[in-house]
Formats: C-alpha cells, sequence, structure tokens
C-alpha cells in the first residue's frame, strides 16, 4: 500500500494543471478529428503518428513546464524532457500520452485519448485520461479516489468469469504470438465478452468505471505505472502480474488488472500462459 507521496496542496495544483493541459490537447485532437486533415506517419513499431499527436503533446508540455518548471516531463513523442532550470534531477516526473489510440483517430472512430500522469520517484500520484469527443474525464489522486466528471466511480461486483467483461490489450508485436492467441482464446472461452478497442487508457477506465470487469495487457516492452492504473486502483480494482507478484516489483511485459473479485479466477484462467 502506497503512501500519498506528496502534499495535498500540490496534488490539488497538479490535478488542476493536468486537466488544463488534458483539456487543451484534447481541443487540438477534436479540431483534427473533426477535419479529418492531418499527416501521418509509421513509426519503428508500426504504430502510427500524425501532426495531431505532435501538437498536442506540444501544448501539454508549455501548460506543464509553466506550472512547474523545475519537474522531468517524458512524452509518446518526444522522450524525455529534463528542465534546464534544474541543477539537480528532479523526483516528480509527468508521463504524457497525448494521443492514446491514435488508429482509432484516423479511421474516425470516437474512442482515443489524453493520458497524463505525476510521478513522484516513480509512483503514479496524479492520474487524468481525458476523451475529448465525450468529454469524459477521468481523475485520481493516490489515496483520494477515483472520479469520472467529478463523481466518484468504483469496479463492478461481478464475481464469476462467464458474466464477466474484459478488455484484452495486445501491441503490434505481441498479437501475432501464439501464446498470445492462445492467451485470447482462453479468455474468449470462458468471458461473456473480449473488446479490443485500440485504447488501452480509455479501457482501463472503463474497468475502473464497472462497465468492464477485466483487462488484460500483453506488450513487448515493460509496463509501467501510470495513468490508468492508479484510476483503476484508485477505484478499487487490483492489478498483478500473471504470476500473481505485485505489478509494481519489477518491469511486468503482461500485467492483468480487474474489479478484484475476479483476479484470482482470472490468474487461475491463464496460469498455463
Amino acid at each position: 500500500m502506497f503512501k500519498l507521496a506528496i502534499s495535498m496542496d500540490v496534488a490539488m495544483e497538479a490535478t488542476e494543471v493536468a486537466m488544463e493541459a488534458a483539456k487543451a490537447s484534447g481541443k487540438i485532437l477534436l479540431k483534427y478529428y473533426r477535419e479529418g486533415a492531418y499527416g501521418t506517419r509509421y513509426k519503428e513499431d508500426t504504430s502510427l503518428q500524425t501532426t495531431a499527436d505532435l501538437e498536442s503533446e506540444q501544448v501539454i508540455i508549455d501548460i506543464i513546464m509553466r506550472n512547474f518548471p523545475d519537474h522531468c516531463i517524458e512524452g509518446e513523442e518526444n522522450g524525455l524532457i529534463s528542465s534546464p532550470s534544474s541543477y539537480s534531477p528532479s523526483p516528480y516526473k509527468w508521463l504524457i500520452d497525448s494521443l492514446d489510440g491514435t488508429e482509432n483517430f484516423v479511421l474516425g472512430i470516437p474512442y482515443f485519448s489524453t493520458s497524463i500522469t505525476l510521478c513522484k520517484e516513480d509512483e503514479p500520484q496524479i492520474a487524468v485520461v481525458y476523451n475529448p469527443v465525450t468529454e469524459d474525464l477521468y481523475t485520481a489522486s493516490r489515496g483520494k479516489g477515483a472520479f469520472l466528471n467529478g463523481n466518484r466511480i468504483y469496479v463492478s461486483n461481478k464475481a464469476q468469469l462467464k458474466s464477466s467483461r474484459a478488455c484484452f490489450i495486445p501491441d503490434f508485436t505481441t498479437k501475432r504470438m501464439d501464446k498470445t492467441t492462445c492467451l485470447r482464446n482462453k479468455l474468449y472461452g470462458q468471458c461473456r465478452r473480449i473488446l479490443d478497442t485500440w485504447s488501452p487508457a480509455l479501457d482501463w477506465c472503463l474497468v475502473a468505471n464497472g462497465k468492464v470487469d477485466i483487462v488484460v495487457s500483453i506488450i513487448d516492452r515493460p509496463i509501467r505505472p501510470d495513468a490508468r492504473t492508479l484510476i483503476l486502483e484508485e477505484a478499487g480494482g487490483k492489478i498483478t502480474r500473471l504470476e500473481s507478484r505485485s505489478f509494481n516489483e519489477d518491469n511486468s511485459v503482461c500485467v492483468v488488472g480487474s474489479n478484484s473479485l475476479l483476479q484470482d479466477q482470472l490468474l487461475e484462467l491463464i496460469s498455463e500462459y
């Protein structure tokens, strides 16, 4: 169990800044989305990058640096940005994914988001995930609960896999692996419905909001705690590695989250993976 590592005043200010930045990013995304005019290119992992990604990330960086000039920032597009005004590394780092769900964005599917996290010594403390199309704003502060548009949210009370809904999140590499196919088939055979929506941050928020019961993420690089995981934890969810060890114990490439009631059943189901 983590303790709140930042003061209440800092948490409140950081939350306000994160919400401002997410909405500013969302405004840019929405403009491009409605116009349907943006340049695209494929990155090394074959995922898409658009001018909307770059512009929306920059506006987030500008807002954070204006309010917290000594903090570090790491963006999905620009990588690690260390503040030039800091003579020693800051314990605070902002993680930014200005457009989570680029494929949906390009295809005109209204399921994408901006995700912003403030970490202290790599532990998420403040989380914001914003869908600019629906204006759904998910927020969380460590130890203070999770919220959707200011209203407290909680995970579901489903206790049986056969009635559960799950989000399955592979990436461009892992989706082609035989073991991933086996894992997906196990879930299909036991759960009511399996969703692969292409916007992971919103998938985790659906579990936090009790709309979906399970999330299984398997990618070819270590999965680290961020906005989506903090929101789920603060809504009452549980997150572990496949081997039942703590998510934060080491770098994990496959992570399982649920409403906590289903965690043991889920881990037993996929233990052979």
